[in-house]
């Protein structure tokens, strides 16, 4: 059969329309949390686990926003813990970095019977500021190849890092969402020990550790984290129902 240049575009015009597949685990394991024993995502070898997870913090994982931005639904999305197994298709392999939140929000569609919209909202969060003295922190190094953060929980190296990829970093120790107002502009370098909440409560922490996250900021990078309302784009939930368990 003859192909026009007409039928030759409609076909691109329908190619380039048609959407991208929406990336789902192959198999999700759902049981209910028998240990509370403090929680854990890993994804590893073409697997996602979670262990102890509300589902308002999967709710979070696969928004990519803070839990403090999800708002509404049934009590026991922040009661209820649970664990998960589930399987990344093959095709995703290599995209589990991007990819997993769509996972996990599918999950969620799927088995909780989620659904969300989004509205802005101002919630209770910390502004990231300067001290009166000034910043304790060197601009990043010309030479370095690009920007990085790692942190065992207590430590954190940064690498060409700006104020606002820290301000995103610092809402997992701070509790709530943190927003950069430093003003300053550019990358630095710097290292960061701190010991945090859960940790400085324990009987057995010795009296001379690191300091709390809100102390070594200020001793150690010269910033502070202030208490502020925060302008966000909130995750309201208008239906959840409890998943059957495996």
């Amino acid at each position: 059969m003859k192909l026009t240049a007409l039928s030759l575009t409609l076909a691109a015009v329908t190619l380039a329309q048609t959407p991208e597949k929406k990336a789902a685990f192959d198999v999700a394991a759902i049981r209910m949390s028998q240990q509370d024993d403090g929680q854990d995502v890993d994804s590893d070898q073409g697997l996602f686990r979670a262990h102890n997870l509300t589902a308002k913090r999967l709710i979070s994982l696969a928004y990519t926003i803070d839990m403090s931005q999800v708002l509404g639904g049934p009590k026991w999305l922040d009661s209820d813990r649970y664990d998960i197994n589930a399987k990344i298709p093959a095709e995703f392999a290599q995209q589990t970095g991007t990819r997993l939140p769509e996972m996990i929000e599918s999950l969620l569609a799927d088995r909780f019977q989620l659904s969300v919209h989004r509205e802005p909202r101002e919630v209770s969060g910390f502004a990231l500021v300067t001290v009166k003295k000034g910043p304790k922190m060197s601009p990043a190094r010309p030479e370095e190849t690009g920007p990085g953060m790692h942190s065992n929980g207590r430590h954190l190296t940064a690498t060409g890092v700006t104020m606002e990829a820290l301000a995103r970093r610092l809402a997992r120790e701070a509790g709530g969402p943190v927003i950069d107002r430093t003003g300053l502009a550019g990358r630095f370098d710097f290292e960061l020990d701190w010991t945090p909440e859960r940790l400085a409560a324990a009987v057995d922490t010795p009296a001379d550790g690191p300091p709390s996250i809100f102390t070594a900021l200020q001793d150690q990078l010269g910033l502070k984290l202030e208490s502020s309302k925060i302008p966000v784009s909130a995750v309201v939930v208008d239906k959840a129902e409890k998943p059957t368990t495996d």
